[in-house]
C-alpha cells in the first residue's frame, strides 16, 4: 500500500510541475517599445495599401484591367503582397504621374540611339556626326 500511496504522489508531483511549467511558458508576453515613428509608418503602410485597393475597385480601372487580359483578383492578390517600400513607391509614381519615362524622355532616348548608330556607322541620319572607321 506504501508503493501505491508514493507511486500516487510522484505522479501528482509530476503533472503538477508540468502544469506549472506549460502555464509560466504560455503566460509569457514579450514587450518591446516602438518609436512613434515605426507607428505611424506601420498606419501609413496600412492606409496606403488600402487606397491602392481602393483606387482597384473604380469601375473604369478594373474594365480597362478585364479590357487588357488582366484578372482583377490577381492584380489585387499582387497588391497584398507587395512590400512597404514598394507600395510607398507606386503611391509617389501615381501622385508624380511618373510611371513611365514621358515623351520628352522617349524622345532623348531615341536620339541618342540614333546618334550613337550614326557614329558607328549603321545609319546615315544626321548630316554632324562622322563614322568612326
Amino acid at each position: 500500500m506504501a508503493f501505491k500511496d508514493f507511486m500516487k504522489r510522484t505522479v501528482a508531483v509530476g503533472i503538477a510541475a508540468q502544469l506549472l511549467v506549460a502555464t509560466q511558458y504560455g503566460t509569457m508576453a514579450q514587450a518591446q517599445m516602438i518609436s512613434t515613428d515605426t507607428a505611424i509608418n506601420g498606419h501609413v503602410v496600412d492606409t496606403s495599401r488600402a487606397a491602392l485597393l481602393q483606387e482597384l475597385q473604380r469601375a473604369e480601372i478594373r474594365d480597362e484591367l478585364v479590357r487588357q487580359g488582366i484578372d482583377p483578383a490577381e492584380v489585387e492578390a499582387r497588391l497584398s503582397a507587395l512590400s512597404d517600400a514598394e507600395i510607398q513607391q507606386t503611391l509617389s509614381q501615381m501622385e508624380d504621374g511618373s510611371s513611365g519615362a514621358g515623351i520628352v524622355g522617349t524622345l532623348g532616348a531615341i536620339f541618342i540611339i540614333l546618334l550613337i548608330t550614326d557614329i558607328l556607322c549603321l545609319t546615315r541620319l544626321f548630316n554632324f556626326t562622322r563614322c568612326v572607321r
